[in-house]
């Protein structure tokens, strides 16, 4: 019988190449290093990650399940949940003018997509 979703052997690499991508340009993104192209990569690239993340999500489910039964499961995901929460608000705090980010206000790739 077929399975809906893609198995875990073929879904790996992906996430794997995916993973890759997003790593390289948020770091390049970070420095200020801003083009079309590291922007259009990390923005298309992000998408697939979310929607690869998800079908990882669904194939691995009763581990995860399993995982948070466990204390260390749980305190696992309530650190990354605070390093969120914290980072969040830190950066919806951190103000800079347009002069720190030559790219601000410039359309993005998928903007362009949009229109």
């Amino acid at each position: 019988m077929k399975t809906p979703f893609p198995t875990k052997p073929a879904l790996s690499p992906f996430v794997a190449v995916a993973f890759a991508v997003i790593a390289v340009t948020g770091v390049l993104l970070f420095f200020h290093v801003k083009n079309g192209a590291i922007m259009a990569l990390h923005e298309c690239f992000g998408w697939a990650f979310v929607v690869a993340g998800a079908v990882h999500l669904v194939l691995n489910w009763r581990p995860l399940v399993g995982y948070l039964r466990l204390k260390h499961g749980r305190v696992s995901l309530a650190v990354a949940l605070v390093l969120t929460a914290g980072l969040t608000v830190l950066g919806l705090t951190h103000h800079h003018g347009p002069e720190a980010h030559p790219a601000a206000g410039r359309p993005t790739f998928t903007d362009e997509i949009r229109d």
